[in-house]
């Protein structure tokens, strides 16, 4: 590696180096970063050296072409207590072996069965909301999420029991927001409060998959749930997953589609509630496709600008802000040294904003994805489900769930933000509203076309 440039980087404390600034700022710290060096910064985290990396090709080169040299970071693998070895955390070829399995749980005939539970649990979720009443949404639509994803991947007769799972998410959110600053150097056993309820979680969480898969070993029968999709799929031996494994992978697929679809609808409305203009062009669309009607998978084709909202709500917001690779040798990115044992961070939040790839990147515009403007974008100019080979395995199926919650939405209410509103953002594991998003629940009646 001789011949690989050394990537320069702001200046550090001593024996911090850049923790401090990126604990108490992190957005704005790697904004500025990223403004001052470019495509590619080092950073140190106490003993740790890490680089910031804010170029679409050089992501890509991470991400797909030298993905070999890479494993996902040390404060992600710290989650397995939680994840397991599910898709989230599992590396090399025992990942690749269980996202063959899993996928056909995802093919498009899939994801359209559930297409009814999702526009039922959104309407009686409207129904649930009195005119008037200033709600938060974020935990309205995280209930929301829990509710769909429940039925879902378990089905309606255990969804009841998934309540502890919402809570469970929570608590990995906190503790992976502790470990960005000076916690990240204490032990494992050392009893931390946000180490305490995050190991109640991970027994919450262990007891109740568990269970449920108990449940259903003991009463097979003709079901459609992911669940059941993830016991009847075979390895090319003829062998199925073990309960550790439905468990890892049930629990890894149900908290990623809580977290994004309630995240991307909380960031949808606070900005919809800021833009009455693109709200109005919303309505315009789902009182056109919808006429009063419910929303159906096959309304999705003209469901076009709704489509682009979302689009646009997770280029500004996108949950997953921050991505971490670990490089497990040395490797050259760009005619840069990347040295094994370092970490390599990516954010879509940055490349969403990047003046070089949008015009006017903070402005909310749904309509710059019209009839695929965008589509000559370098792959990883946006990238809110990350990219290559290890892409959310739940895209679509956030996509469709996402498209059609709006469409429901929007066809019956309005929000305003309330006045005392404080909408800031808080970077965990995901980019997440710090008090919330207060709106007053104002009511419309869709137009019969």
């Amino acid at each position: 590696m001789s011949a690989s440039r050394r990537p320069d980087g702001p200046a550090g404390r001593f024996l911090t180096g850049n923790l401090h600034d990126f604990a108490n700022a992190p957005i704005e710290f790697l904004t500025g970063v990223a403004r001052d060096f470019g495509p590619i910064a080092s950073l140190r985290f106490g003993r740790t050296r890490a680089f910031l990396v804010n170029d679409p090709s050089l992501i890509e080169q991470v991400m797909v072409t030298n993905r070999a040299s890479f494993v996902k970071s040390r404060p992600l693998q710290a989650q397995r207590r939680i994840f397991g070895n599910g898709l989230l955390t599992n590396e090399g070829d025992s990942w690749l072996r269980q996202r063959r399995l899993a996928q056909p749980a995802f093919h498009r005939e899939r994801i359209a069965a559930y297409a009814n539970v999702i526009v039922e649990q959104t309407t009686d979720f409207v129904d649930s909301l009195q005119p008037g009443d200033i709600e938060e949404i974020h935990s309205r639509f995280k209930a929301l999420t829990v509710a769909i994803v429940s039925s879902a991947l378990f089905g309606a007769d255990a969804a009841h029991r998934t309540s502890a799972l919402g809570v469970a998410l929570e608590a990995t959110m906190s503790r992976y927001a502790s470990r960005r600053g000076l916690s990240r150097f204490a032990p494992e056993w050392f009893p931390l409060g946000v180490t305490r309820s995050y190991r109640r979680a991970a027994d919450s969480i262990e007891d109740t998959v568990l269970e449920i898969i108990a449940r259903r070993r003991a009463a097979p029968g003709d079901r459609t749930d992911l669940l059941s999709v993830l016991m009847d799929a075979r390895y090319e031996d003829g062998t199925a997953m073990t309960d550790t494994q439905l468990r890892d992978e049930a629990v890894t697929l149900f908290l990623g589609a809580i977290d994004t679809p309630a995240l991307a609808l909380t960031w949808c409305w606070y900005l919809l509630s800021q833009h009455p203009g693109v709200a109005d062009s919303l309505a315009v669309e789902t009182d056109s496709v919808l006429g009063g009607r419910k929303a159906t998978f096959a309304d999705l084709p003209r469901l076009c600008y709704t489509e682009m909202v979302v689009k646009e709500a997770m280029r500004l917001y996108p949950p997953a802000w921050l991505l971490s690779r670990d490089a497990v040798e040395d490797v050259d990115i760009g005619g840069w040294e990347i040295p094994g044992g370092t970490s390599v961070l990516m954010s879509p939040f940055l490349m969403h904003r990047s003046e070089v790839y949008f015009a006017d990147p903070d402005t909310f515009d749904p309509s710059r994805w019209r009839d695929g403007a965008l589509d000559s974008l370098p792959r990883f100019a946006y990238f809110p489900f990350g990219g290559g080979p290890r892409v959310c395995i739940g895209a679509s199926f956030a996509m469709t769930e996402m498209v059609l919650c709006l469409a429901t939405l929007a066809a019956r209410l309005r929000f305003v933000l309330a006045e005392d509103a404080n909408v800031e953002t808080s970077p965990s594991m995901t980019l997440r509203p710090r008090h919330g998003v207060h709106v007053m629940i104002n009511p419309r009646k869709a137009a019969v076309v």
